[in-house]
């Protein structure tokens, strides 16, 4: 069960950098989408610090589909960050963290041929659902506020399951390694053709002269908290299931929640929780899901 525990450490990394972009995206300077996907983008080059483990050429047609894989990544990334600017990011989450497993789930059969038992299918539903229960917030919104960013959304959805799947597809033909390396090349370069784009060039260019120093600065260790989250769970979805490792994002908001509590009462004015009597059931409710999902996993 190596690939679990590479899985869970991994959402935790994405819980730390999904903080830290809770104040980030709270500055002028990077709150546009396509900006922050940029340099989510570009940072993909220090993916290549791995090259002596073990990269190999897997031929034109395995490096193509690589980098077609990175710059599939690159959109199912704007399309995440932008739903989350358009819509309320919990609404936006939640909604995406139910059905991006459901999708993968699906492709995964139909394409890569996989089949969960009865009790990987059961951990799969609970992680899910404690998922949604732990991400979602109900609010008495209009139908018009709230249908806001659904394009978005459901792009985001179809492009990052269809991503997924590709890259387990990757993994199982050319290895860990030189697949997740040739991928992020396509990362790297998804984020550069954008500047063929004189509009996205220019927003690209003012969100780095309106970065303060120690914006910038939080802005890399954030990358890098990210990107060794990006390891582990690619690493573990190069050892599983695809859906199941997705599934396990429920492990992400859990950490998170306990991060926010954590820095919430230090940093108020940034990070709030609200914490009232049906909020803390939700919550708990949802942890208990998620720690079955968990237990179900380990049997």
């Amino acid at each position: 069960m190596t690939w679990l525990i590479f899985a869970i450490s991994g959402y935790f990394f994405y819980a730390v950098s999904t903080l830290i972009n809770k104040f980030l995206l709270r500055q002028k300077a990077v709150t546009k989408p396509m900006a922050f996907t940029f340099w989510v983008g570009v940072s993909s080059i220090f993916t290549f610090v791995l090259v002596p483990f073990g990269l190999h050429w897997p031929g034109w047609s395995g490096f193509i589909l690589d980098l077609l894989a990175g710059i599939i990544f690159f959109a199912a990334l704007f399309y995440f960050y932008r739903a989350l600017d358009i819509n309320e990011a919990s609404r936006a989450a939640s909604v995406m963290g139910g059905l991006l497993p459901i999708f993968i789930l699906i492709f995964s059969y139909l394409f890569l041929d996989e089949r969960l038992g009865w009790l990987q299918l059961a951990a799969f539903l609970l992680l899910v659902v404690g998922g949604i229960l732990l991400s979602l917030k109900i609010q008495k919104k209009g139908l018009k506020e709230a249908m806001k960013g659904w394009g978005s959304i459901f792009l985001a959805i179809l492009v990052g399951a269809i991503y997924w799947v590709l890259e387990k597809h990757i993994f199982n033909t050319q290895g860990f390694i030189t697949g997740f390396i040739w991928t992020r090349l396509g990362l790297v370069i998804g984020a550069l053709l954008i500047l063929l784009y004189i509009p996205w060039r220019r927003t690209v260019f003012t969100s780095a002269s309106q970065a303060t120093g120690g914006i910038g600065a939080l802005m890399i260790f954030a990358k890098l908290i990210a990107g060794l989250g990006s390891l582990s769970v690619h690493f573990a979805l190069s050892r599983a299931s695809a859906p199941l490792v997705q599934a396990l994002q429920g492990t992400e908001y859990v950490f998170l929640l306990m991060l926010v509590v954590i820095f919430s009462k230090k940093f108020p004015q940034i990070i709030k929780e609200k914490t009232t009597m049906p909020i803390i059931i939700q919550k708990a409710i949802a942890i208990f899901l998620i720690g079955v999902g968990l237990a179900f996993l380990v049997l």
